[in-house]
């Protein structure tokens, strides 16, 4: 229960350093895969199934997180956005693996499907470090006084 908790303090301290720091880029990620943790959260308490069985929302709402994540990186001129729709696709490869192998224990199930989006978390995070260092060495450049 407590790495639920460090997870959404996690990700809301993220989202709102990117949001802070990132480009428009930057922050279209994080909003996307802040939706989609909130949407699974949603999804847990609704459905009560907390892993124990492969759950069809989460899967649904993992599949659009994807092909968002995946839209991003197929119009995008940087390299960072193509990692995004790499670990989403592990999370989804989970939900599958969790349906060929009913008898995998809720805990593994659940920890496979955080761990990607720790990753996740990070890459973004970075790239609006990056972002935010691109913007001030432009700013340097226009006005070198």
């Amino acid at each position: 229960m407590i790495w639920g908790y460090i997870y959404i303090a996690l990700i809301v301290g993220t989202a709102v350093a990117v949001l802070w720091i990132g480009d428009r880029e930057c922050r279209l990620a994080i909003a996307t895969l802040f939706a989609g943790s909130a949407l699974t959260l949603a999804a847990l308490f609704l459905t009560k199934s907390y892993f124990e069985r492969i759950d069809w929302l989460m899967l649904a709402i993992d599949l659009t997180v994807l092909g968002a994540f995946l839209a991003q990186a197929l119009v995008s001129r940087r390299y960072w956005p193509l990692t995004l729709p790499m670990f989403q696709a592990i999370t989804c490869a989970t939900h599958l693996t969790k349906l060929a192998a009913p008898e995998i224990v809720p805990d593994a199930y659940s920890a496979a499907q955080g761990h990607w989006s720790y990753w996740q978390m990070a890459i973004i995070l970075i790239a609006a470090f990056y972002a935010r260092a691109a913007r001030r060495a432009k700013k340097h450049v226009r006005d070198p006084a």
